[in-house]
Parts: structure tokens; sequence; C-alpha cells
């Protein structure tokens, strides 16, 4: 419940700071980079979306992928290589 309050205020807080962005820049500088007001803004949101699912999807298979486990004889040699050098 938390996470999909913070997502709604991430959502909403990248939507706010296009709006203001796009309310500085004359219809011609929107023009030379391509986009209208609105589609400046709905990139940002869209993009932000995409950006919290990649964490949420990184966190996942990270949770997911078990922790690598060392023996006492791999510890020992890798411990040997780092005082050799």
């Amino acid at each position: 419940m938390l996470n999909s309050i913070y997502r709604a205020i991430l959502i909403g807080r990248a939507r706010s700071a296009a709006e203001k962005t796009v309310a500085h820049m004359s219809p011609r500088q929107l023009n030379d980079i391509g986009f209208s007001k609105w589609s400046f803004v709905e990139e940002a949101v869209s993009k932000t979306i995409r950006d919290l699912h990649e964490a949420d999807e990184h966190r996942r298979q990270k949770a997911i992928t078990p922790a690598p486990t060392f023996s006492f004889s791999s510890l020992w040699t890798l411990f040997m290589r780092k005082t050799a050098n």
C-alpha cells in the first residue's frame, strides 16, 4: 500500500515538474525538441512510470537471486591472491 502511495506521489511530482517546465518554454522551443505541450508532459510521466517499473523489477530479481555461497577453501584462495599482489 505504501509503495502505491509512493508511486502516485512520484508520478504526480513528475507531471507537475513537466508542466512547470513547459510553462517556461515557447512553442518554438518545444517544436525544436519535437514535442507539443502535452506530449512533453505525457512523455515525462511515462518515463517516470517506466523507471519505477524497472526499479521494482530489479528489486524483485535481486530478491529472487540467492546470495553466492563460498566455501572456506575458495575464500582462502581469494585471500591469498589478494595478498600475493
